[in-house]
């Protein structure tokens, strides 16, 4: 672990010297509508008792087993989903304008996505999925409806974009995030294709690529490996980031080592790392920031919001976060604290955050060392 305070010393000073110089990004690809929701566990008159973890709300479900069981959702918000139309937010609050690629409406764009930020364009390839997110106080159950997706490859996308459009756009950015693979069943054919039909037919270097497989465990090891690999094929253009947070760290070491019998997550962090030939892995689970780079490895140890606001959107926030110091040529420890401060602000007050609320949450951090 290194020092905290002089890290956020310095990533405070360069914030309040941070100007914009007009960097843009390129997010894709998908699109849901979030309702984010407490499943209920007493009702009383003056307000509901909401299920605090979800080992409690297991028990609640494995005892309907051969019986039947009905709970109540409070919905406490309806929001705009999928990793990439909140990365694609997050980005744009923070002063980095952004073309989002995405199934957002069809169509129209869906009124939901309105709520965007201005500076990010929307571009639009199908009706968008739809998510419940069981919020508990321990983590969340993420319930998804994505028949949208079924029949999305890169032939299809390329059917609804104009493709000249999207390579000038791809041109002018300087940060490219493509996410959500496991969610969509031909992720890796859109990741090929954009590969293929827009990034090799430009002469493009220096790009920064941001991949985020979420959750792998619905995928085939070869699936897995495949999309590793593509990921590889990236490399001649620019540098290569993939995220993970906790449970996909567990998730894709049990995926790429059948043995699966190490329990360090820094040492499973490592195994992929190698594994993988990236330029860069970054794992984040709730409470620090790992980062691996080619001979050496970076934690830091965050700051835990005790009683979130939201946490839907916090991972992809903190991936926000950590491109914007990959955009303007952070150092890695600064990319990190730079990345929990800006998911640390989202979940704390349940929107992306601007320059000024990380510079804030920052103090507040410093403060409570």
């Amino acid at each position: 672990m290194v020092n905290n305070v002089v890290l956020i010393q310095e990533v405070l000073h360069g914030l309040k010297n941070f100007s914009s110089t007009g960097k843009s990004a390129f997010v894709g690809l998908d699109g849901y509508i979030d309702k984010i929701q407490h499943p209920v566990q007493f009702q009383k008159v003056d307000g509901n008792i909401y299920f605090p973890t979800l080992s409690e709300f297991g028990r609640k479900i494995t005892a309907a087993a051969n019986q039947s069981a009905q709970i109540e959702l409070y919905t406490q918000l309806t929001k705009l989903g999928g990793n990439a139309p909140i990365m694609a937010n997050a980005l744009a609050s923070l002063e980095v304008p952004n073309t989002c690629l995405g199934t957002l409406g069809h169509p129209d764009i869906h009124p939901i996505f309105r709520d965007i930020d201005s500076r990010s364009e929307l571009i639009s390839v199908g009706q968008a999925a739809e998510t419940n997110a069981l919020e508990f106080n321990d983590g969340k159950l993420i319930l998804s409806e994505l028949s949208t997706f079924s029949t999305l490859d890169w032939e299809a996308v390329k059917q609804k974009i104009d493709l000249k459009y999207v390579r000038d756009k791809v041109n002018k950015a300087k940060l490219i995030a493509l996410v959500d693979w496991c969610n969509l069943p031909h992720a890796t054919s859109i990741w090929q294709g954009m590969l293929d039909d827009v990034i090799s037919t430009q002469k493009l270097e220096g790009i920064q690529f941001f991949f985020d497989l979420t959750d792998p465990s619905k995928k085939s090891s070869d699936e897995v490996l495949a999309v590793l690999k593509l990921m590889g094929d990236y490399k001649p253009h620019g540098s290569v980031t993939m995220g993970l947070n906790e449970n996909e760290t567990h998730k894709l070491f049990g995926l790429l080592n059948k043995k699966g019998d190490e329990r360090d997550l820094m040492a499973k962090g490592h195994y992929i790392f190698e594994t993988t030939k990236i330029d860069r892995l970054v794992v984040h689970p709730i409470d620090q920031c790992i980062v691996f780079e080619t001979g050496r490895s970076y934690s830091i140890k965050g700051r835990l919001v005790s009683k979130p606001k939201v946490t839907t959107g916090g991972g992809d926030n903190f991936n926000a976060g950590y491109s914007l110091g990959l955009l303007y040529g952070f150092p890695t420890e600064h990319c990190m604290v730079l990345a929990m401060a800006t998911s640390g602000s989202y979940v704390t007050n349940g929107m992306s955050p601007e320059i000024k609320d990380v510079i804030g949450y920052l103090n507040d951090w410093l403060q409570g060392i």
